[in-house]
């Protein structure tokens, strides 16, 4: 009878190991343990949304002065807020970017949303999760002695 190490070795088959090193290198960023298990195209896509999260994030937390200004979910006040014509004492207080203006006048313009912060924060816990989970049950060629 063959010894099982034989019998592994014997054959033209890969031994193939689940990776410690994919799973630590997609805790850190995800998409990098499936690059380096030569995943390439997988790889590059989880790179891509987990960058659309963390834009998204980024871009719904704007103006970022400091890292405080990251958690905060309220709108900023704009230096020249308008005051609503109800007769209040109440301000404006949205923050808004200009993208673009159109030929007939037009402007395109962004305002940032709680709304887009809390939905890209899960994306981007939901990606990490993946990300590492993935990268775990990669499974790597090992070395044949």
């Amino acid at each position: 009878m063959v010894e099982p190490r034989n019998a592994r070795a014997a054959s033209n088959n890969p031994v193939y190991t689940r990776s410690f090193v994919a799973m630590v290198l997609s805790a850190i960023l995800p998409g990098l343990g499936q690059l380096y298990l030569s995943q390439f195209a997988k790889g590059v896509v989880i790179l891509l949304i987990f960058g659309s999260a963390v834009a998204l994030f980024y871009l719904n937390s704007l103006p970022v002065k400091e890292w405080r200004d990251l958690m905060r979910f309220k709108p900023v006040a704009n230096e020249d807020a308008q005051s609503d014509n109800a007769g209040t004492d109440e301000t404006q207080t949205s923050y808004e970017i200009h993208l673009w203006t159109f030929d007939d006048g037009e402007r395109l313009m962004f305002r940032p949303s709680w709304k887009l912060k809390i939905s890209s924060s899960i994306q981007a816990v939901l990606c990490w999760l993946y990300a590492v989970g993935d990268g775990w049950r990669g499974r790597r060629r090992a070395r044949q002695h």
